[in-house]
Parts: C-alpha cells; structure tokens; sequence
C-alpha cells in the first residue's frame, strides 16, 4: 500500500518552445499532482529561431537554466528530486530480432551491432535496451539510443538550475508506459508540440517507433499572421479562438490557411500507421493526442475523419491516470494535455519509490 502523503517527485519537460514542471506524490492509493507551472518562450511567434531547442538548434545549458529556475521559484519548489524528458527528436528507437541466446551473449551481440541503426558511433551514444518478446528460437529486444550529447546538455542545464537530478529518459517512454499501462491495444501517440510534432507508435507499453517533423502550433500561427498581415500574438489569439472549425466565411478562410500544415502531421502519423502494420500484420486502433497544439479547436474531428481511427486527448487528469485538487479540474480539463510528457516521467519514478 502507497504511504500517505509520500516524498514528492518533479517532473520536467523542455519542450521546444515551453517548459512545463509537475510535482506529483502519492496519496493513499492515488497519484496526486498538488504543484505545477508553465512557461512560455513567446518570442518565437516574431523570431522563428527563438526557442529553447529544435531539431536543428542545440539545447543552451546557461540561459534554458535560468528559465527553469524562475520557473521552479514561482511554485516555490526547492530541492526535491528531479527527473526530466529527453526530446523524442533526440533519440532513436529500434526493435531488433536476435537468434535465442543467453542474456551475456545477447548484451554483446546488441553492442557489436547497434551501429547497423544509429546514426552515430555507439560511443557517441547513451544505449539502453529491453526484451520485449521471446518466442521459439528469437529474441526481440527495443533498443533506445540518446546521443551523448543531448545528455551531457541536460545534466549540465540541470547543474545550472541546481537541480537534484535523479535521472533522465526518453519521453516517448515514459508516455508509453502511462498510457499502455491503461489500454494494451497498439496506438499511435502523436505529440504537437510549438515548433515540432513526434508521432510514436506504442503496443503493449512499448514504444515500438519515433517519428518526428518540423511542424508544430508556432508554425500554424505564422502561416495565419502572414497570410492575414497581422501580428504574431494576434495570429495566435485567431488560432485558439476558431481553430479548424468552419462557422462562417471567415473561419473558412483560417481553416484553407493552416490545413495544408495539419496534413502534414496527418500524413507523418499515416506513415508511421502503415509501417506499424506492415511490420506487425496489427492495427493501430487509436490516436491520443497530446501537447499544446492537441486543443486545437476541431484537431481531434480532424483525424477521425481523415484516419477512420478513435481519437481521444492524452490528458491523464481528465483519463483518471493521476487526480489534482478539485479547484484545478477546470484548469486541467485544458492545460492537462501540455504537461503530459512531464507527468509520465514523475509518475514513472514515483511509482518505483
């Protein structure tokens, strides 16, 4: 039985143009989030490359840390243990077969050929592999790599911060484990973030893929203020207030703007269906959507109609997967589905207390 009130765990995710931080505990048999906050790095609406980091741009230790800091001192949380999200952009995750051997054997064989997959050395790697089927004569195992170099960043933003640091993982994992922890049956976990977007495919609370593309809600924002020759923060207030619904003429016309950007992440997360499938013979048979960008007005009517699967948002307050006081339900019912990746990894860690 979970003790009462036990030790609280932080979570954090840098996202690319946001960092969010959770603290959850346990509480009596539940999961509690009593804490939390946001910050937003709203310059990237008039700077596309102000952000903390994207695929292309590099994490900077310094100046995320001082951002993390005033963050964490506005929620007045100091020196509890940390864990943080690595961006799904900077790992890598593969499923591999091996012929039946002893775990020894197996553990040099993933070694000597890890390189066959990574786009890096594996001495520029931080390697870390599961079993996840055996049957007569095979062995698969997932292999998740993170370059050695996104991990060295992070520990170093979080010695900046003065973190205490406990660990650091790959979100997609973390997410995988909380929400297949809930459903065994393969879905497809598509995060729209500000300026990236990953879709993930998960079966059975393993994180089977990663794909990810340069496209996110800061991207669907400047399509409109250049279309429209308005500014950035009134772009986005027109994209939170109608989103893709069509109500009028007007509405029409924002919708025809930003679609073209949508498809695009409809189509990566159709992919990554597809090759699911061809590799499994299974359906993927739901898509959760998490992020800022999955409330977006219309998002979810959006993939139903244009992927024929059931949609639901990731949000794990709404899903019962962790409670909040009452008062912040309403909040949550909307901000839930933001600091998802950081409720996944606390949880994560906290259950293991």
């Amino acid at each position: 039985m979970a003790i009462f009130g036990s030790k609280p765990i932080l979570g954090i995710e840098i996202g690319t143009t946001s960092i969010k931080a959770v603290a959850l505990r346990k509480k009596k048999d539940k999961i509690e989030m009593f804490n939390y906050g946001i910050l937003e790095k709203y310059g990237y609406l008039e700077r596309v490359n102000d952000a903390f980091q994207t695929m292309d741009f590099k994490l900077l230790e310094e100046s995320t840390a001082v951002f993390i800091r005033r963050l964490l001192d506005s929620m007045k949380v100091y020196n509890q243990e940390v864990f943080m999200t690595l961006p799904n952009f900077a790992g890598f995750v593969n499923l591999i077969d091996f012929p039946e051997m002893s775990n020894k054997e197996l553990a040099q064989a993933i070694k000597f050929q890890a390189s066959q997959y990574l786009p890096f050395t594996p001495q520029e790697m931080v390697l870390d592999w599961q079993i996840v089927k055996k049957s007569e004569g095979k062995i698969t195992i997932l292999l998740v790599a993170v370059s050695m170099d996104t991990v060295k960043r992070y520990s170093q933003t979080a010695a900046f911060a003065k973190l205490n640091l406990k660990g650091l993982e790959l979100e997609g994992v973390a997410l995988a484990e909380m929400f297949g922890s809930q459903d065994q049956a393969p879905f497809a976990l598509v995060d729209i973030g500000g300026r990236i977007s990953s879709i993930s495919i998960v079966d059975g609370s393993i994180l089977t893929s990663i794909s990810n593309i340069d496209i996110g809600g800061g991207n669907l924002t400047q399509v409109i203020a250049s279309a429209l020759g308005v500014d950035p923060f009134r772009a986005e207030s027109l994209k939170k207030s109608y989103g893709l619904n069509l109500q009028s003429d007007s509405e029409i016309d924002l919708f025809n703007l930003m679609i073209p950007m949508v498809d695009a992440i409809k189509r990566e997360a159709e992919k990554a269906i597809n090759a699911f499938y061809i590799r499994t013979q299974r359906k993927v048979e739901k898509i959760i959507l998490i992020g800022g960008g999955a409330n977006l007005k219309g998002i979810e009517e959006y993939f139903v109609k244009n992927l024929g699967l059931p949609v639901i948002k990731g949000n794990p307050f709404t899903l019962e997967i962790i409670t909040c006081d009452p008062k912040l339900i309403p909040i949550m019912s909307e901000v839930g589905v933001a600091v998802t990746s950081a409720c996944a990894i606390a949880k994560k860690h906290l259950l293991q207390t």
